[in-house]
């Protein structure tokens, strides 16, 4: 290393420890440290517009509830900074909130002793209640098995879009998005998700979004239950969506429409659900949901297949007796060829044996057959050798 390289590098070192020294030094004194900027996209320019002389707000929420720590003004390039003391509650979380067009937006939170920079940064955007075009980017629909009533909870996901540079707001009694559910939907139910539940109704068969949408990305789910009626399902689209995605949690249930084909089935949680996707779904397209009942038999084909069984019952039956009965016979008088002679009726027992071990899953009549014969046999072989050891 060359002594410019060296003092190039002891340099960089000096500017490195200048600025995190402070932040260290605030940090062993128990004081933490959060150092941000409020910034707006501008439709005109590529860099985003400094937000100055507007109010910052610092929050601490811990398990016993929430409150604000500190605020203050941002300067004239839209900067603030907050030190504040380190939490003796390690579960507590800090975040900084700004509100802007009536809208108020939130940093992550502050899980650090020092936060700077884009970690801290807040983006504010400007608010329309004209028309903005919300993209559904994504819209996922479960259909569950049936409980004991036969009635199947509906999940429905949507990722939602806002493209623009503006934050979509709601006209008086108005909507920033809607939605049809089935007219048999009940016990709605909004789930997890970026839109809160006090920001969505449904009545009428419809779904409305009152809250603000601002740019980005921002998810919605609800659930409902449907009764068995309501199958056959027919929803419509409605909205262009890139990926639609149906899962069923039946065999016998079939996704169609809207362009939807099947592929690979998928586990969640032990719990097996065929799986229908399709892309570029149009607005007018129709999703259709049937889910296939077993058909069912007959007064007259149960009969059938009860009287075949009885009948296939009875022959097995019959076949025993008429083997038990023609070895009553041959006992009382008839004898084969063979059944003085040991080394035939040996070689009849090698067969039998052999015949039966090539049936791998011998069925319970196959084996009392089988041990019958060959009791018989072992008698039988018994008598021949007794008979030839008196004939010596």
């Amino acid at each position: 290393m060359t002594v410019r390289t060296a003092r190039q590098l002891v340099r960089c070192l000096t500017i490195v420890a200048a600025l995190l020294l402070p932040g260290v030094l605030l940090a062993q004194r128990g004081t933490w440290l959060v150092e941000g900027r409020v910034m707006r996209p501008h439709a005109n320019q590529q860099d985003p517009l400094p937000v100055p002389s507007i109010r910052v707000t610092l929050h601490q929420v811990t398990r016993a509830g929430g409150h604000p720590l500190d605020s203050m003004v941002t300067d004239r390039d839209g900067r603030f900074s907050f030190r504040y003391p380190a939490p003796a509650d390690t579960t507590a979380i800090h975040f900084v909130s700004v509100s802007y067009s009536g809208i108020t937006y939130f940093s992550a939170p502050l899980r650090n002793p020092i936060v700077r920079g884009e970690d801290a940064d807040l983006t504010v955007f400007d608010t329309t209640s004209r028309p903005v075009t919300i993209t559904q980017r994504g819209r996922h629909i479960v259909v569950s098995a049936p409980a004991a009533n036969g009635t199947r909870s509906v999940i429905e996901v949507f990722e939602l879009s806002n493209d623009t540079s503006v934050t979509r707001i709601a006209a008086p009694d108005g909507s920033t998005w809607t939605g049809g559910i089935p007219a048999s939907a009940r016990e709605f139910h909004v789930g997890d998700g970026d839109i809160s539940a006090d920001a969505v109704t449904a009545k009428d068969a419809r779904v409305d979004v009152v809250a603000p949408i601002a740019p980005g990305l921002k998810q919605l789910s609800f659930s409902y239950d449907l009764p068995p009626n309501a199958f056959p399902l027919s929803i419509p689209a409605e909205h262009h969506t890139d990926v639609l995605e149906v899962l069923v949690e039946d065999s016998l249930g079939v996704a169609s429409g809207a362009g939807l084909s099947e592929v690979d089935p998928v586990n969640v949680d032990g719990r097996r659900f065929r799986r229908f996707t399709a892309r570029d779904v149009a607005p007018t397209n129709v999703i259709r949901i049937v889910i296939a009942t077993p058909p069912r038999i007959s007064r007259g084909a149960f009969i059938a297949i009860v009287a075949l069984a009885l009948g296939a019952a009875m022959l097995v039956v019959l076949a025993r007796t008429t083997w038990r009965a023609r070895r009553a016979t041959n006992s009382a008088g008839y004898e084969p060829p063979w059944a003085r002679d040991p080394d035939a009726i040996a070689r009849r027992i090698a067969t039998l044996d052999a015949e039966f071990e090539r049936d791998a899953a011998p069925s319970p009549e196959a084996r009392e057959t089988y041990e019958l014969k060959r009791a018989d046999l072992k008698a039988r072989l018994a008598d021949a050798i007794a008979q030839r050891g008196g004939a010596e």
